[in-house]
């Protein structure tokens, strides 16, 4: 994030299901843009609301979480606190003035790399539309007082 963040999504990648759909779709050589930074994750059900608050503050212009299909998770019913978690996020974006579209959600399975590439270039293609004042104003909220905070102490950058 510290080079060109305007240029980046922020991906959160469930190791069993969205992180091996990624690896099926570069082995299949598919094709689609290199804005994507995965982040895997054992489930997207361990993505705290604290790490998407996190990567906005840090400048992120758009972030997906990503996760197992509510049949497939390898956690029983992880996902489900997940499209909650998402959910509540959504709520307080909207709330604090952002538009809920940078925060996406998709749950992609290990044999849907098509899927993966595809899903990737739609949000390629909805980056271009945040504006760099977007993302500006963005940062400037979260560094309110009472904005979404981290519980624990964040990483210091050297």
């Amino acid at each position: 994030m510290a080079e060109r963040p305007l240029e980046k999504i922020v991906t959160f990648a469930c190791n069993w299901c969205s992180y091996a759909g990624g690896d099926n779709a570069g082995t299949s050589r598919l094709q689609y843009p290199a804005s994507v930074r995965l982040m895997r994750t054992m489930c997207s059900g361990r993505v705290d609301e604290t790490f998407i608050w996190y990567a906005f503050r840090r400048g992120a212009p758009m972030v997906l979480v990503s996760g197992c299909h509510f049949s497939d998770c390898h956690y029983i019913n992880a996902v489900t606190w997940t499209q909650k978690r998402i959910e509540k996020v959504w709520s307080r974006m909207e709330k604090l003035g952002m538009r809920p579209e940078r925060l996406q959600l998709e749950w992609i399975s290990a044999a849907e790399g098509q899927k993966f590439a595809r899903v990737m270039r739609e949000l390629d293609a909805m980056l271009k539309q945040v504006t760099r004042e977007e993302v500006e104003e963005t940062m400037r909220v979260l560094a309110q007082p009472k904005a979404p905070r981290a519980r624990a102490r964040e990483p210091v950058q050297a």
